[in-house]
């Protein structure tokens, strides 16, 4: 069967499962006209795109709206705003169809960005209500998606968006029917159009390859040799071998406050579930300037540093984050004033350097010593690119043992966005400033970027010869199916990758996460399907429990993750207990019970 002959069948297919479950979903009140020109063309900038009606034969509808888009950064989009308040827990459910006329994808599909925002004061903020990327066809497909609200939303504070991509390309999509059914509905209840990404097959080449690169980089042979007090080999004798901390972090942001906690249930829950799944540590908010510089002097890293006792006595590495966030939006509210006076900028910023390496000297194993210049810069752009490589000179002198980071958010974004962070890590190892790694956030919206993508990514920046680190990872996302499937993916990607050291998730829990809807475990602690994928990755997959007997040469043979291994051995009614390192160059350990 030809290739086109399948992506037909498969967009009829999806069509009649769509339209089939909709006989079965109840009445609901619009939010929308239902007419084709409910949204209306918006462009940032100058227009690029041209939007008419034309008509459509063999649809449920008779009209769509034509969009012929010649691409770019400010291509815009089709809006349009709600006359009706919403409320926390509804149940809402948006539906169009579209088709592809031409497109200059690689894939030749053309492809919108969907997104209901949130606004305050007539502006869009981070993050929307819901982010979908849509990517289509010529054969017409229907795009369904129901979600939840988390709070209560008054008209004026949310839109409809269905942005236009970068490239070039001409379309046509269907009026949108955007339906508010209350809460008498789950979403179970609702159509829904799957999330799919490049290299989201079961047989894409990328997976064998990555299991390759996880035996061969992430594994170990590991000896056990047993013998009598005169070195003669025991047989026979009980060997077990259990990893107890895999050489790879996985990591989460936490806070003091949570981990200080001792009245909370929760908390405890909190502690017991992180210690299990987890082996690294970030503190969300505490370090960033801004929440640094507001405690009193006298008490400046006080409880940072109690919770850090905890976490160094539960055997986890911690992350510092971060000295320097170079723009006025995450800076200090009084640096600002300084922008006329660039000596006392760059004194203010120093002196904020010293004071963090100080108080908090030999703390962390790890420190962003800046974070986001591609997209935060306006102190870079007063003082100098190359006061970058000062910042991290003086963090290496006040801090010498932490490894030391740049920590951005675009390696997985457009060439140029991924492009501009590469180059500003060359810079830095050119220019001689003590960088000892790249953190990439890896913050996943409703434009996944696909595996194939990821691996190519992370290889161009490998070059760099500097460890790789995800540092914030998660997914916003109220699709459970494609949060499982795309988390999965992603991080045995990452796992798999030589130069990568760890993946940090930035929370864990919905009673403690940014976007609740992105944690693992829900805020009663039922664990989310993604989360599964996640603990089933961490502590069955990716984890060596052997069990064996010495052979008549007294020894066992075990092909383990490297890390740390509690050894015992029994014989004879005697039991010995050892720990050992496992390298990937292999190890071997001789033992007398």
């Amino acid at each position: 069967m030809k290739l086109s002959t399948v992506k037909c069948l498969f967009a009829a297919l999806l069509i009649a499962y769509t339209i089939s479950l909709k006989a079965q979903v109840p009445a609901g009140i619009p939010l929308l006209s239902g007419k084709v020109d409910a949204l209306k063309y918006s462009a940032e900038g100058k227009p690029s795109a041209t939007v008419k009606q034309v008509a459509v034969k063999g649809q449920p509808f008779t009209k769509a709206l034509q969009i012929n888009s010649s691409g770019g950064t400010g291509s815009g989009g089709l809006y349009g705003n709600l006359n009706k308040k919403l409320h926390k827990g509804d149940v809402l459910w948006i539906s169009f169809s579209a088709r592809s006329l031409q497109s200059k994808r690689e894939t030749g599909e053309s492809f919108v960005e969907l997104r209901i925002e949130q606004l305050v004061n007539g502006k869009y903020v981070w993050p929307p209500y819901l982010e979908r990327g849509i990517s289509f066809g010529n054969e017409w497909t229907e795009t369904s998606i129901p979600f939840k609200l988390e709070k209560d939303v008054a008209p004026e504070d949310i839109q409809v968006v269905i942005r236009f991509d970068h490239y070039p390309q001409q379309f046509e999509i269907s009026p949108v029917t955007f339906i508010n059914y209350g809460q008498g509905v789950s979403l179970s209840d609702l159509p829904r159009t799957v999330v799919k990404y490049e290299g989201d097959q079961p047989d894409a080449p990328w997976r064998a390859e990555a299991e390759a690169r996880i035996e061969k980089y992430r594994k170990g042979d590991l000896t056990i040799k047993v013998t009598d007090a005169t070195g003669t080999p025991v047989p026979g004798a009980t060997v077990t071998a259990n990893l107890q901390h895999i050489a790879f972090n996985w990591g989460t942001a936490t806070s003091s406050e949570r981990l200080l906690d001792t009245k909370s249930t929760d908390s405890k829950i909190y502690r017991d579930t992180m210690s299990r799944y987890f082996n690294q540590a970030v503190f969300e908010n505490e370090m960033k300037w801004k929440v640094w510089c507001h405690q009193p002097e006298a008490q400046k890293g006080f409880r940072t540093l109690e919770a850090l006792r905890w976490l160094r006595n539960h055997n986890f590495s911690v992350r510092g984050h971060v000295m320097v966030w170079p723009s006025w939006q995450h800076s200090p509210q009084f640096l600002q004033s300084l922008a006329n006076n660039p000596d006392s900028l760059r004194q203010t910023i120093y002196n904020n350097i010293k004071d963090q390496t100080n108080v908090m000297y030999g703390q962390f194993n790890e420190w962003d010593i800046i974070n986001e210049p591609y997209a935060h810069h306006n102190v870079i752009d007063i003082l100098g690119k190359h006061e970058m490589v000062e910042w991290f000179k003086l963090a290496r002198k006040g801090e010498p043992h932490a490894r030391l980071f740049l920590n951005d958010y675009t390696m997985f974004h457009s060439e140029e966005a991924s492009n501009s962070f590469f180059e500003t890590a060359r810079y830095l190892i050119n220019e001689g400033a003590p960088i000892g790694g790249i953190g990439e956030q890896a913050h996943i919206g409703g434009t996944p970027p696909g595996i194939p993508l990821i691996l190519k990514r992370l290889d161009k920046f490998a070059t760099l010869g500097l460890p790789l680190i995800i540092t914030e990872f998660d997914i916003n996302s109220n699709d459970d199916d494609f949060k499982a499937r795309y988390l999965g993916d992603f991080i045995t990607a990452v796992f798999s990758h030589p130069s990568t050291t760890g993946l940090l998730q930035w929370g864990f829990w919905e009673g403690q996460h940014w976007f609740p809807v992105a944690a693992l475990w829900n805020k009663d602690w039922s664990i989310r399907p993604h989360g599964k994928v996640f603990t089933n990755l961490v502590t069955k997959k990716w984890n060596t429990n052997y069990v064996g007997t010495t052979s008549t040469a007294g020894e066992c043979r075990v092909r383990g993750f490297c890390g740390k291994y509690r050894i015992t051995v029994t014989y004879q009614g005697n039991t010995i207990v050892k720990e050992v390192q496992l390298n990937n160059d292999g190890t071997t350990i001789t033992i007398v019970p």
